[in-house]
């Protein structure tokens, strides 16, 4: 075992490693401070390394199958980013201490830990499993929409940001791009691999059936699909499927066994894991929705009067069945209220009818395909429950006149048109209003007019001593004085300020040596006379 050695030096000039975080067959993960940072962006990183000598010398061949898949994960890392995905931040080929040539990549740190981790350290609610599920689908459906395939889905695989709330699909090394090129390799980890790439698959006694069975001629989602499956029942369960490996999951642990969703996650999960790939959910999104639905709540069972509680078909004293039934089951609606049935005979002789489903199982058109937390279930069973139900009509027999589609949204815009125009000219008349108080109080005062470009070049008289100034505002220095009665020509004007020239000064000049070319406060002014 030969190990590279790049603790506590600088790589690519701007790479500081700190520490090894891991090693696996042919590779080792440190983690490093980017020395390169942006101000606000991360500076930690994390650098893994491709060590093709790592179990001994390798032979040729193998060492390009590792450059290659190496290679072909930096290719599968930029192809599907994605915020559920693994960033990719750089790559490169650089010499370690000892002089041995590497290739390695940089990728974003994680510093959450990786699910497995998590759930072993603490089971997770049925929602909180869920809320990480659903992301795995984001991710993992978004890298098979681009071609790739990831062979490796499993806990260990699916990492946490610091804050938990954000997991993301990682190591994409054996990753399968473009699925319809080149042969099928066996690769992966034995109790979450698909059959038709599981890397311990041998060949077993010769089975005629499976002569004339569909065989798959190449990789495709479902390959993944059977590793979420796995994935799903460590997650959900807290236990490794090692049990079911290379086998159908046919049982939940027995704990599980009262939960009212138990029996219809496991028909999902039992179908993902398959052995045939075409038997499987054929999608990822179609996995998510039948899983989503499968933990949607079930109808309690009624109470008996003496207390026991009927079992599932069973009648009550009123002849109904009383368990939840099969999935799917909807139950027969109330009869409809009689107060007005009469009055609405006549006109309803010919009015089609409506059958609504009385169900907490939203149709999957009226759920949203993914949520933004922990809570979404309890959401959407709320929401697909209020829109299960249609509108009212009104009680009198005629039909409510509905607006077409097209002419409400016309009628919504002329709405809006109308009232920008009157925000429009409510702020004229108070701009208006602003600046005719303005030009009276000015009047009032014998003030000169500001703003108006026809004031250059005309000449005013001081009311008072008044203080020439670099720039139009108090603020600035002063430098000169024009006294009062002093005659003023205007040079240019920036709103009640005057840059102003002294014509003749009111009384002699104070200081001989003071400019007499300045800014002024124009209502100091008044027109000559």
């Amino acid at each position: 075992m030969s190990e590279l050695k790049l603790q506590q030096c600088r790589l690519d000039g701007r790479y500081d490693v700190l520490d090894c975080l891991g090693r696996g067959s042919y590779s080792e993960v440190y983690v490093a401070r980017d020395a390169a940072a942006q101000e606000g962006a991360p500076s930690l990183v994390v650098i893994k390394a491709l060590n093709t000598h790592l179990q001994g010398m390798p032979d040729p061949e193998l060492e390009r199958t590792l450059v290659e898949n190496f290679r072909n994960e930096a290719i599968a890392l930029d192809r599907v980013r994605h915020p559920n995905i693994i960033s990719r931040l750089g790559h490169g080929t650089a010499i370690d201490l000892s002089g041995r040539t590497f290739h390695y990549l940089v990728l974003e740190y994680l510093s959450g830990g990786d699910l497995q981790a998590l759930v072993l350290r603490r089971p997770l609610p049925l929602d909180g499993a869920l809320f990480y599920l659903e992301q795995v689908c984001k991710g993992l459906a978004h890298a098979h929409q681009h071609g790739v395939i990831h062979r490796d889905i499993k806990p260990q695989n699916l990492l946490l940001t610091a804050d938990q709330h954000t997991i993301k699909i990682a190591d994409f090394g054996v990753a399968k791009i473009e699925a319809a090129e080149g042969a099928i390799t066996r690769v992966g980890t034995d109790v979450y691999a698909a059959p038709e790439h599981h890397p311990l698959a041998v060949t077993g006694p010769l089975d005629t059936a499976s002569l004339t069975r569909p065989r798959p001629v190449q990789l495709t989602p479902a390959a993944d699909v059977y590793s979420l499956a796995k994935t799903t029942y460590m997650v959900l369960t807290g236990e490794s499927p090692r049990r079911f490996s290379q086998k159908p999951i046919t049982q939940l642990p027995q704990e599980f066994a009262p939960q009212a969703w138990a029996n219809y996650v496991l028909r999902v999960l039992e179908r993902a894991t398959q052995t045939n790939p075409l038997k499987r959910q054929q999608t990822v999104e179609e996995f998510w929705r039948e899983l989503r639905d499968a933990t949607m709540a079930q109808t309690l069972p009624l109470r008996r009067p003496d207390g026991g509680v009927a079992g599932p078909g069973e009648p009550d004293e009123g002849g109904h069945g009383n368990g939840p039934g099969p999935r799917g089951f909807t139950p027969a609606p109330p009869p409809a209220p009689t107060f007005d049935r009469v009055a609405r005979a006549a006109n309803d002789a010919g009015r089609h009818r409506f059958v609504v489903p009385i169900s907490e199982s939203a149709p999957p058109a009226a759920v949203k395909e993914f949520a933004d937390g922990p809570d979404h279930t309890a959401r959407q069973r709320a929401d697909a429950t209020e829109r299960d139900y249609p509108e009212r009509r009104p009680a009198s027999g005629g039909r409510a006149s509905r607006v077409p589609p097209r002419l409400r949204k016309w009628g919504v815009a002329l709405l809006l048109l109308l009232a920008f125009s009157g925000m429009l000219y409510a702020t004229f008349r108070y701009v208006r209003a602003v600046r005719g108080g303005e030009t009276q109080q000015q009047r009032q005062a014998g003030g000169a007019p500001a703003n108006k470009t026809g004031t250059v070049g005309s000449e005013f008289v001081t009311t008072t001593d008044v203080n020439l100034r670099k720039g139009p505002d108090p603020s600035y220095a002063k430098v000169g004085v024009a006294e009062v009665g002093s005659t003023v020509r205007v040079l240019q004007v920036n709103g009640k300020w005057f840059q102003v020239e002294v014509v003749e000064h009111g009384r002699a000049k104070s200081d001989p040596d003071s400019e007499d070319t300045g800014w002024v406060n124009s209502t100091l002014l008044k027109t000559k006379s």
